[in-house]
């Protein structure tokens, strides 16, 4: 029983690592835009 529990926790950090893993890449592909538009002025 204490082993499926733990199957599911580990599971989950799976999913959660890789979720990380694709905001992390997304947010670095929208830094130049970010400093771009804040260099401007338009933020």
């Amino acid at each position: 029983m204490l082993c499926v529990y733990f199957d599911s926790v580990q599971a989950r950090l799976v999913s959660l690592r890789e979720l990380q893993s694709v905001t992390g890449d997304e947010l670095s592909a929208l830094l130049p835009s970010v400093l771009d538009r804040a260099f401007k002025g338009e933020l």
